[in-house]
């Protein structure tokens, strides 16, 4: 997902942070998660992810490690 959008620092930092928890976690079921440290650090989604678009793309990659984990 990093290699196909232009992803500013902060964002970055923010996708990093939801692969250690999915790495640690093996998935990311509840996305309450990114309301809280360490995802907020740097700001909360919304202030992040301007381009929802670009929000709605790591949804949809989260969704889909969550089905493969399921499975």
């Amino acid at each position: 997902f990093l290699n196909d959008t232009n992803l500013d620092s902060r964002q970055i930092y923010f996708v990093n942070q939801i692969v250690e928890y999915i790495v640690h976690n093996g998935m990311m079921k509840d996305l309450s998660v990114l309301q809280e440290s360490p995802f907020t650090d740097k700001g909360s989604v919304v202030e992040i992810f301007t381009d929802l678009t670009v929000w709605m793309g790591i949804r949809k990659v989260i969704d889909r490690i969550n089905a493969n984990a399921a499975a």
